[in-house]
Parts: C-alpha cells; sequence; structure tokens
C-alpha cells in the first residue's frame, strides 16, 4: 500500500493481518523521505543493526527481552517506549508474545512536515527508553490503532489525516521526554546539559576542552569540577566517550575502511586512530569490528 504525502513524500505499510507482520528491516532501510508504520507482533532477534537515516518510535504494549542501544542494554517491559535516532546501533531480543506499534519518521519528513518538533534540534538521544503509566499507554495505544485504521483502509484518499495522526504521536512522545527533561534539569548544573550538547555538535573536529568551556563562558577546571560533580567523569573523558561510541557506530554500521573513519573522526593518521581506540576500548579497529562479525548494515 502507498499513500502520498505530501511533496515527494510516501507511506509505506505492510497491509497484512495485526498479528501476522513481523519485522521487514529491508524494507525499513528503504524509507527515504517518508514514513512507515509496523504493527508488532511476536519474537525478534538481531544483532548490530544500524538504525536507517530515521527516527524509529517503537511503543510496547507488552514485551520481554532487552533491547540495546548505542552498547546500552535496556531490560524490555509492558507500556515502553523505545526511541532510537539515526545512525545508532541496535541489537535486540524480543520474545514472543511482543506486542505494540512502530513509527519510522525519516529526517527528511520530519524537517520538512514537522518543523516545530523538538526533535529539528536534538543531537543526542537522552531518553531511549521511557516507561509510560498505564493511564498514558491506554491513550498513545489508541492513537496507533487510529493510525493502523487510516493506514489499512483501502478506500483512505485524505493523506493529511494521517499526517495529523503522526503529529499526535509525536506530541505525546514530546510530552514525556518533557516530563523526563525538566525532572533532570532540576537535579544538575544547566553547564553539563550544554557542555553535552556543544560535545555532539562539535566533536568531530574539537576535542579539547578549552573549546567547549570557553563556549560555556567557563574555565577548564570549573568544566571538569562540574563534569566530575555530576557525571562522575572529566570534562576529556566525555569528549573521548563520544568519539568512542561515533567510531564503534561507523566500524559496525558501514563499510568504511578504518583509514575512512578515522580521517571521518578528525585523525590525520590511521595509526593515531588506532592507538586511541586500543587505549579507550583495549582493542584495535580491525579487532573490534572482526570480534562483531555478525552485522546488519543499514542501506548497504
Amino acid at each position: 500500500m502507498k499513500c502520498s504525502i505530501g511533496t515527494n513524500f510516501v507511506l509505506l505499510a505492510l497491509n497484512m493481518p495485526f498479528q501476522k507482520i513481523d519485522k521487514d528491516l529491508d524494507l525499513e532501510n528503504q524509507i527515504n523521505e517518508s514514513i512507515a508504520y509496523f504493527p508488532i507482533a511476536g519474537a525478534s532477534t538481531i544483532s548490530n543493526f544500524r538504525a536507517p537515516d530515521s527516527f524509529v518510535f517503537i511503543f510496547f504494549e507488552a514485551a520481554k527481552g532487552w533491547h540495546e542501544i548505542d552498547f546500552t542494554k535496556y531490560p524490555h517491559g509492558n507500556n515502553q517506549i523505545h526511541i532510537s535516532f539515526p545512525g545508532q546501533i541496535h541489537s535486540w531480543d524480543t520474545q514472543p508474545g511482543a506486542r505494540g506499534h512502530k513509527l519510522i519518521l525519516s529526517k527528511s519528513y520530519i524537517e520538512q512536515m514537522l518543523p516545530l518538533t523538538k526533535f529539528i534540534g536534538i543531537r543526542s538521544n537522552n531518553f531511549p527508553v521511557i516507561e509510560l503509566l498505564s493511564k498514558t499507554a491506554a491513550k498513545l495505544s489508541r492513537e496507533f490503532e487510529l493510525l493502523r485504521e487510516e493506514i489499512e483502509d483501502p478506500e483512505k484518499k485524505y493523506s493529511n489525516i494521517i499526517h495529523l495522526r503522526v503529529q499526535i504521536i509525536l506530541d505525546f512522545i514530546s510530552e514525556e521526554m518533557d516530563i523526563r527533561q525538566e525532572h533532570e534539569n532540576k537535579n544538575i548544573h544547566p553547564a553539563i546539559p550544554a557542555f553535552l550538547q556543544q560535545i555532539d555538535q562539535h566533536f568531530l573536529k574539537e576535542k579539547s576542552v578549552s573549546f567547549y568551556a570557553e563556549k560555556l563562558a567557563l574555565t577548564s577546571n570549573y568544566l571538569t569540577t562540574l563534569t566530575r560533580q555530576y557525571l562522575g567523569a572529566s570534562a576529556k573523558e566525555l569528549i573521548d566517550i563520544r568519539l568512542v561510541l561515533e567510531a564503534k557506530r561507523l566500524l559496525l554500521g558501514t563499510q568504511k575502511s578504518v583509514k575512512e573513519i578515522g580521517y571521518t573522526l578528525g585523525f590525520k593518521e590511521t595509526l593515531a586512530f588506532t592507538a586511541f581506540l586500543t587505549k579507550k576500548i583495549g582493542k584495535a579497529p580491525s579487532d573490534f569490528r572482526n570480534q562483531h562479525n555478525t552485522v546488519y548494515r543499514a542501506g548497504q
């Protein structure tokens, strides 16, 4: 089933009974400038899947198992939202009996059709898993069901209704994120989230603490004092952690050579990149890639 959503936008859905729909990663990888919806039912296991160039929102009404996002493992549970950003690496083991909904929104769709959404400006996935209250989960479940009805209606001609349903679901999720962000901000110095945001924006080119301290109108020593107090790591360690994460993403999620990845990350020499990663994770880039040889790469 295909349904036009504005200029150059296509909605893809599997027109199959709810209980029988399985995950189709190949189809997910082909999603460009579009949205897609998949009901979730049953077990699924994948190692090292690189997320497509899209935001993925999974609402589990019921689930057991685990979901690893960027090498951090989260247990499945009922009434959970799992949020994936473009480029993140995933592994999961979802047990039989899982039930829920998956909504995929390409970056292009969000930028052009939902320009006011908070996901336009967010670089870090600070809330990859959100636990919902039963009352909130019931409301969100109804919204997904309404979206599914619109998609599965062969007579549906008004695609703007589908777009509005998507916007409502995204507003639900955004509100839950805002609640958690507000709570987090009450317990942390305002320079910390600002620093982390600056790292995400500049880490490929800027790796010195002084650069970020100047951006925040702080001294390097005070910035490090704050990060140690609130995050238990120095400012330099946090910059390096972000660099290591991106290295892992590229090693497992692309077919770029070690040399190309090192250059992308700002290392002029392959040896320097190899020495850096070996020091941080105890493995050379090629060894890390070979160790994780069960890889599903999007778009490759």
